[in-house]
């Protein structure tokens, strides 16, 4: 799956994840594609999810991966396949008889390529990151790596206090605790701690992937954000992330380019974009139906909610 350039959310390592929350996991293969897929259950209906995927070795292998995707999920009772195709044309998407629905993942991301030296990344940085690293230390912040699952209660006490201050709920306690469990103990993901004196101020979470890794999710302590403890955190994970021979660090969502100046993002995305990267932009979350008049109620249950 990595030599096809796959995401983290169809690796194995996301399947172990979310086989200890308790879901379903399928997958399918073949030498030009692959896919994981979870089985999701919505009321009395049942779908099958393809998280950034399928994997493709290139966009002409999309109908026979979704044609593996539509049969598992035919023998399973779901009524559809949602998946997101990466860069693949949404020309060459529509072609497999698929709709354009809402967006479940990023559909924009930030892309660093971290196979440069040291000094030439820190180059890369703005003015305002770049002296905030600097200062860390006199300003009496320490980062430090984790992979000691207990730290996770430490990192989601932090994101509680971002959700609470930007009015946004990102997942229930178990998820994160199935990460810990999973991910951390294995090395697959790792926590960034900023720490000044006994308090942590800064956290992030990242995972690793073949040659990437991904800044999943970031926090910042209230009282301590006028220390500005983001900046170090995410830069010490490029760093190890450089040193461990990874090439690419991928900031894992960002504004529309042409975003309007409400947009929630915004704020996060000015500062990832500060770190340097390169645009990406995903074909977004599609929808292949397998049983119609069971997707059709499903359909129609789904606009009622809203």
């Amino acid at each position: 799956m990595i030599a096809l350039g796959g995401h983290f959310l169809q690796s194995s390592r996301w399947a172990r994840v979310q086989e200890r929350l308790g879901n379903r996991v399928v997958v399918g293969a073949s030498r030009d594609w692959c896919w994981l897929g979870v089985v999701r259950q919505a009321g009395p209906f049942r779908y099958l999810y393809l998280p950034f995927g399928p994997s493709l070795r290139s966009a002409a292998a999309l109908p026979a991966a979704l044609d593996s995707a539509r049969e598992r999920a035919r023998r399973l009772g779901c009524v559809l396949v949602r998946f997101e195709p990466g860069t693949v044309d949404a020309i060459d998407v529509a072609a497999t008889g698929a709709r354009r629905v809402k967006s479940r993942q990023y559909e924009h991301t930030l892309v660093l390529h971290i196979d440069a030296d040291e000094e030439t990344l820190r180059k890369g940085l703005n003015s305002g990151h770049r002296s905030r690293i600097n200062a860390a230390d006199k300003r009496g912040l320490h980062v430090v790596r984790s992979n000691d699952p207990a730290r996770m209660t430490d990192f989601v006490r932090l994101l509680r206090q971002v959700e609470r201050r930007n009015d946004f709920f990102s997942y229930e306690d178990p998820y994160f605790d199935a990460i810990a469990h999973e991910l951390l103990v294995s090395g697959d993901a790792s926590l960034y701690f900023a720490t000044a004196g006994k308090r942590d101020a800064a956290a992030a979470l990242v995972f690793d992937f073949g040659p990437t890794r991904y800044y999943a999710f970031g926090a910042t302590d209230t009282e301590s954000r006028k220390l500005m403890p983001a900046p170090p955190v995410v830069w010490q994970a490029i760093v190890d992330a450089r040193r461990e021979g990874r090439r690419l660090f991928d900031f894992w969502g960002a504004a529309p380019p042409d975003a309007p100046p409400d947009h929630p993002w915004n704020g996060i995305t000015d500062f990832k974009k500060g770190f340097g990267g390169d645009r990406q932009t995903y074909a977004g979350t599609w929808e292949l139906t397998v049983r119609p008049i069971a997707a059709r109620l499903f359909g129609l249950a789904r606009a009622a909610k809203r």
